[in-house]
């Protein structure tokens, strides 16, 4: 079998890091949000 015969079900290199790359993006970014706008706002008051 030669390496143009391989299956194409493995994932290409760095998928994997660009999924974790874009999950510490958007939780850097959703804390961003919670804490420069949410709490400057007062959060959720009694």
């Amino acid at each position: 079998m030669t390496e143009h015969d391989a299956p194409h079900t493995a994932h290409p290199k760095g998928t994997l890091f660009l999924i974790g790359l874009y999950g510490v993006l958007f939780v850097t970014g959703w804390f961003a949000v919670y804490l420069l706008v949410y709490l400057r706002r007062g959060g959720v008051t009694p």
